[in-house]
């Protein structure tokens, strides 16, 4: 088993191989120890977290707004068939022939049979035009709104009368002059220049200092479009005419409106009109007119786009205070002892705050200080932590016999930071909330920081809980 040797002395020694049982049962544990560890950790559900980062919720509203604009209804100066040579949301100058007054029907049945004509028919790009207008119609049609329709039959007359209108007026002359009827054909010019647009509402001189809430009751509007009437009479309107490409969308408000979109000291706003989705950053300003609020968005482009829309349907994005942005979802409650804050002291020279505890020991009544952690105070109490004492721990009032006694809690919100490993609470100031983030108030005492890692799911946990 094993070698032989001879001693000195002529004995045989045999010397004998240890068997390695004590490290064979080290390894044996460590090995143990090793697979545990390993499944133990693919077992454990994954400690999911987030880094806190400043941050603010934007919050989206939808509002239907009036449309503002300077806007003067232009009446006839003639009775008789009318007819209309520009194309509504068009740009005039002075000058420009906005419509004729034929007062006998004479001249309006010879320019109808000319309209009809083969050397009038439109041309490859008026035919687009018009299809990519039903094809737009077609798309944001919606079945709710039928007068949809009869704004489209007007903007294909529009357009048709608009492709032949060159041809039209340059032959007007020839054809007033073949009917004989030159003095009771009226050809009717702008003079003033601005965007031309055929109807009339009743809100032409409805300005933001006398918007009242009745005038957003869509089902009380009436619209006249002037260009479905084939007979003008004298002195009623013919046209109107917009002569500022700067126009305004009011919408009502109330007071909660104006506190959660934070829009008492907002000089801008961010709008989305919903009807093309056109995006823009717009100077913002708020309208008391007798108690009603009203919100006044100025625009300086698009008039044109929307100059046939009296009511806009848009998105209002607003963007709350700034803090740190906090998943809702991290957010839990902890128990806190309530004390007075008449009973609060400073010892000697420190500055440390705590109270004067009374204790019963060794069968005499004593009294010592002791210094606390202040997580939240107000005017009235103050917020300890449930480990600085028992319940029960009564306290005495400084300079005074009067005792309070520990014991009412209430609940503060916080998140578990786990910075070292293991949960720790601290404390949010919530000032903005919606159902994904909350957002904190920076830099309060023994609160949440800036890059503090924190648990998502916080209901899963509990205070001071090894995570790592």
């Amino acid at each position: 088993m094993g070698k032989e040797k001879k001693a000195k002395n002529g004995k045989k020694v045999v010397k004998y191989r240890r068997k390695p049982k004590a490290a064979a049962a080290i390894l044996a544990v460590v090995l143990f120890y090793l697979i545990a560890f390993i499944i133990i950790y693919l077992s454990k559900s994954k400690v999911q977290t987030y880094e806190v980062d400043m941050g603010s919720l934007t919050s989206n509203a939808t509002f239907t707004g009036i449309a503002l604009r300077t806007e003067k209804i232009v009446n006839s100066n003639y009775s008789g068939n009318i007819n209309y040579y520009q194309k509504e949301g068009s740009r005039l100058k002075v000058g420009d022939t906005v419509y004729t007054v034929d007062e006998t029907g004479r001249v309006s049945e010879i320019l109808s049979q000319y309209k009809r004509s083969d050397e009038n028919s439109l041309s490859k790009q008026d035919l687009s035009t018009i299809k990519s207008m039903l094809n737009n119609f077609k798309t944001n049609y919606d079945g709710s709104n039928f007068g949809d329709i009869y704004d489209l039959k007007t903007e294909l007359n529009s357009a048709v009368l608009q492709s032949m209108n060159e041809s039209i007026i340059a032959n007007l002359d020839s054809i007033v002059a073949s009917t004989g009827s030159e003095n009771l054909f009226q050809t009717v010019a702008a003079d003033e220049a601005g965007t031309v647009v055929y109807y009339t509402d009743g809100y032409e001189d409805v300005t933001s200092d006398n918007l009242t809430n009745d005038m957003f009751n869509k089902g009380s509007y009436k619209k006249t479009n002037l260009k479905t009437e084939s007979i003008v009479v004298k002195d009623n309107p013919a046209y109107k005419i917009i002569s500022d490409e700067v126009w305004y969308i009011c919408f009502p408000l109330t007071k909660n409106d104006i506190e959660k979109y934070s829009l008492s000291d907002k000089s801008s706003v961010s709008i989305k009109i919903l009807k093309d989705n056109i995006s823009a950053v717009c100077p913002f300003s708020l309208v008391n007119n007798n108690g009603q609020y009203f919100g006044k968005i100025t625009l300086k482009k698009y008039m044109v786009r929307y100059a046939t829309d009296r009511y806009i349907d848009f998105e209002l994005s607003s963007s709350s205070k700034i803090g740190l942005k906090i998943p809702a979802s991290a957010i839990t409650d902890h128990e806190f002892y309530v004390i007075p804050k008449s009973y609060l002291t400073t010892y000697g020279n420190n500055s440390t705050y705590g109270v004067i505890v009374e204790e019963y020991s060794n069968g005499e009544m004593k009294n010592y200080f002791k210094a606390l952690d202040i997580y939240k105070q107000t005017d009235e109490c103050v917020y300890i932590s449930t480990d600085a004492m028992e319940r029960g721990t009564s306290v005495i009032k400084p300079d005074s016999s009067e005792k309070f006694v520990v014991n009412s809690t209430e609940k503060l919100k916080g998140v578990y930071c786990v910075n070292t490993g293991y949960t720790a609470f601290k404390m949010v100031d919530i000032i903005d909330q919606n159902n994904e983030y909350v957002i904190s108030k920076k830099g309060i005492s023994f609160g949440i920081s800036l890059y503090d890692r924190i648990i998502l799911d916080a209901e899963k946990y509990t205070d001071n809980q090894m995570v790592y």
